[in-house]
Formats: C-alpha cells, sequence, structure tokens
C-alpha cells in the first residue's frame, strides 16, 4: 500500500522517450548533432520539444544523464557509454542526418571519464582552476560521440529560481507539466526549506556553466546563447532564433508544456531572501 507521498513522487513516462518517438533506423554517424548544452530546470524540455516538433531536429533529451539513461540503455540493449551512443545514432536521427541530444555537464565528464579513468582527476575542480589541456580532451570526446556539432547554450539568469525549482522537481517528483501528453502530476506535498541546499544548488550551477565556457573556447566554437528568462518571455521569437541558427526555416508551433511555478515556489524565494537578508551583516 502507498501513501499519498509514495504518489506524489512516482514518476509518469516521458511520452518522448518511448519507441513510438523513435525515427526509422539510421545507418552510420549522423551527418550534424544539434547540442543543447544546459543545466536542469533552465526550459532546455521547453526548447527540446519545441526542436523536436519542428521536424528534422532530433529529440533532443538527456540520452546520457543519469535520469533517462537507464531506460534507453534497457530498452536498446546498450549498457555501456559506446554502446549507448550506437544506439542513440541508430534510433533517434532524424531522417534528414541530424540528431539531437540534451547534455548536462557531469554527463560531459561521465562520458570522458568512462573512456579515460585518468580524467577523474579533474573532479570538483573549479573552471577557473582548471587546465586547458582537460578541456581539449573532453573536446575530444564531444567530437568522438557527436559528429559536427551545432551548439546551443541555454542557461538561466535567475539562479535563485532555478535551485527552488530543481529542489521542488526533486523533492515532489514533478519535473514537467504537460497535459496532454498525460504526464502532469497535480499532487502537492510540501517540500522542506533548506537555505543551505538552495545556496548549494546555485553554486554548482555556477560551476557547470563556468566548465561549458571553458569547453566550447576549448573546442573553437561559438554557440547559440539563450536565456531562460528570454525564452519564457519571448516563446516564438527565441525559438524561431534558434532554429535560424540551426539552418530551419520552420515557425515554432504553440508549447504542450505548462508553467510549474507557483505560489509556493515564490513563498519559498520570498523566504530565502527574508532570511539571507538577515544573516548579511
Amino acid at each position: 500500500m502507498t501513501d499519498s507521498s509514495d504518489r506524489a513522487r512516482r514518476v509518469v513516462p516521458y511520452d518522448l522517450v518511448s519507441a513510438e518517438h523513435d525515427y526509422p533506423k539510421w545507418d552510420g554517424p549522423p551527418q550534424r548533432t544539434v547540442l543543447t548544452c544546459t543545466h536542469p530546470r533552465s526550459g532546455s524540455t521547453l526548447l527540446g520539444e519545441a526542436l523536436y516538433f519542428a521536424g528534422g531536429l532530433g529529440c533532443p533529451l538527456e540520452y546520457f544523464h543519469a535520469g533517462f539513461r537507464p531506460s534507453f540503455a534497457r530498452r536498446w540493449n546498450a549498457p555501456g557509454f559506446d554502446t549507448l551512443s550506437d544506439a542513440v545514432r541508430r534510433h533517434r536521427t532524424a531522417p534528414t542526418g541530424t540528431m539531437g541530444v540534451k547534455l548536462f555537464w557531469n554527463d560531459i565528464e561521465e562520458i570522458a571519464r568512462d573512456a579515460d579513468p585518468d580524467l577523474e582527476r579533474f573532479a570538483n575542480v573549479l573552471p577557473a582552476e582548471t587546465p586547458a589541456d582537460y578541456y581539449v580532451a573532453l573536446a575530444g570526446h564531444v567530437a568522438r560521440f557527436f559528429p559536427n556539432p551545432q551548439l546551443v547554450h541555454l542557461w538561466r539568469e535567475d539562479r535563485l529560481r532555478q535551485a527552488i525549482s530543481a529542489m521542488l522537481a526533486v523533492e515532489t517528483g514533478r519535473w514537467r507539466s504537460i497535459p496532454e501528453a498525460h504526464d502532469d502530476n497535480n499532487t502537492r506535498i510540501a517540500a522542506p526549506f533548506d537555505i543551505a541546499r538552495i545556496e548549494q544548488i546555485m553554486a554548482y550551477s555556477d560551476y557547470c556553466h563556468g566548465h561549458f565556457r571553458n569547453l566550447f573556447a576549448a573546442m573553437g566554437a561559438i554557440p547559440h546563447s539563450l536565456t531562460y528568462e528570454a525564452l519564457t518571455a519571448d516563446y516564438a521569437g527565441s525559438v524561431r532564433a534558434v532554429l535560424r541558427h540551426l539552418d530551419h526555416d520552420a515557425e515554432p508551433g504553440a508549447p504542450r508544456m505548462r508553467r510549474q511555478a507557483d505560489g509556493a515556489s515564490e513563498a519559498m524565494v520570498l523566504r530565502y531572501l527574508r532570511e539571507r537578508a538577515v544573516r548579511v551583516p
């Protein structure tokens, strides 16, 4: 027997991970890879769906992240990073030859360290203290896994709301709200307020984006940069700009997703600001 908390935490399958959204099998490497480099709670699902439903740009999910990776590995019988890479290319490259992938910073490091365990010595090193050779090594693994990458860097300016959104998503199990995809858990449970945890999440976001920017420099790449704030303030204009960057002339469709921020999250924002003000002399 499960209680209401168990039901609230139950993960509802995301429809785009299913076999129904696989493409016809593709042989060989993709002709190009659209890489959305981002951090959780930055609007990456909103943007990813816009790219997918525009057609021809692949289905950019976090195939190599701990959240989705196990289910794809089981479905495609691809237990390792190399076999998973082959499977993603085979099943998730659009007929146009474009593969779409969403990457978090930790995903890139895990891929690289799986191939070269010696890179583990750079774990938890701050971006400003990380040698350039490390990023050169990572760039080699990115090129190996993701041929001809075109980069989109999606980030969120409001680090506080991003951190609170991440904390609430973990506590409630509500990572997205898509009513028509039956991916909407309306059960509400209280999430504990933890100021230290909020600040840790904010610091980790800065850490990851600092590494991303260093990696882009090592790759000699200039990504299309987009903020969550711009994406949500002008969805059509922001998506159109990304599509044009990717040489795609489609017009953005209406988003399926609903905004998740509510009174509870805003109350937590205000509480943090009040308590932080008290702590500062």
